[in-house]
């Protein structure tokens, strides 16, 4: 009983992990319209407000010294826009890259050490939608700036990217970082566009939840070419029915729970396609390949390069 328990409590942590979502306007200088993210440069001009994926108006009244990351994403974008000295706090599963390790940690990230991120006087916290409002609260009430991220999309994760550039006044270097994204993004697009045959996918997060329309996965799946068989759920976490799975019949089973063995025993699975070619990629949870497709952040790029990889190898290989 209490194994099954650990299991369903583990996977709702993976599907929450993976629930993240993004808006966002921005305040600066200059700007310049790149494929659809809008960039930019020079030195910020503070005040700056920004409105946060959750929609909240956060005004950043000078250049911030002392940031406290409450997610492994932004904690890469930081390092990744040379703001990672003004880092002072991270959490317990920020570990890229490898200088992030020699910061201080406030615990979880949805249940962070709030005295211990006072003690740290951060200016400013950059959060996932994990955070609640009573945490939010506290750390508003020490004069920090909270800013939210959430993406559904590499679109959202560059604009997130735009907008820690703004607050921390780095505009160029997270120009740079998105402008690389985007040309990076742009030959895997095109190469996979040429498949002569779009292969389907299941990804199974856990207990057979998937990833359905508005989430990150499904979006890196559009970008791919391929065809995501949850794609018309009603909700971005689906649940599907062994009976639906082996019905839809998918070309690639994408697991980020079980193990292959453990999905090839599902009775009646001998029957779907990838089951019988044995097309059954496993990234196991927190592993670094599984990290870089699911962590928002700029090296989600290269996640998507290796799920293309391994859904299309027959186009990359040597």
């Amino acid at each position: 009983m209490k194994k099954k328990w650990m299991r369903s409590l583990w996977i709702v942590f993976v599907v929450l992990t993976l629930m993240i979502s993004f808006t966002g306007c921005q305040q600066s200088k200059t700007t310049t319209a790149v494929s659809g993210v809008e960039t930019k440069s020079g030195a910020t001009t503070y005040p700056v407000t920004v409105t946060d994926d959750l929609g909240n108006a956060v005004t950043i009244e000078k250049e911030p010294q002392k940031i406290v990351s409450l997610s492994p994403s932004s904690t890469e974008i930081l390092f990744a826009i040379d703001q990672g000295d003004k880092v002072v706090g991270r959490t317990d599963y920020d570990d890229y890259p490898q200088e992030a390790l020699a910061v201080t940690s406030i615990g979880d990230f949805n249940a962070p050490n709030i005295e211990k991120i006072m003690t740290l006087s951060p200016d400013l916290v950059l959060a996932s939608d994990f955070i609640s409002d009573d945490v939010r609260k506290q750390l508003e009430a020490t004069g920090a700036k909270v800013v939210v991220f959430s993406p559904t999309s590499i679109d959202g994760i560059m604009n997130n990217i735009i907008m820690t550039g703004e607050v921390t006044n780095a505009n160029d270097q997270a120009t740079t970082v998105v402008k690389k994204m985007i040309a990076d993004r742009q030959v895997i697009i095109d190469k996979v566009k040429t498949a002569t045959t779009q292969k389907s996918v299941f990804v199974d997060v856990g207990d057979f939840f998937s990833a359905g329309p508005g989430s990150m996965m499904d979006s890196m799946l559009t970008d791919i070419n391929a065809k995501n068989i949850a794609a018309d759920a009603a909700t971005p976490w689906p649940q599907l029915s062994t009976e639906q799975i082996i019905t839809s019949n998918p070309d690639v089973y994408i697991s980020l729970y079980s193990t292959p063995d453990q999905i090839k025993a599902t009775p009646g699975f001998d029957k779907i396609t990838a089951i019988k070619n044995d097309d059954i990629i496993y990234y196991k949870f927190l592993d670094p390949e599984s990290n870089q497709i699911q962590r928002p952040g700029p090296r989600i790029v290269e996640g998507l390069a290796l799920l293309a990889e391994d859904v299309y190898p027959e186009m990359f290989s040597k």
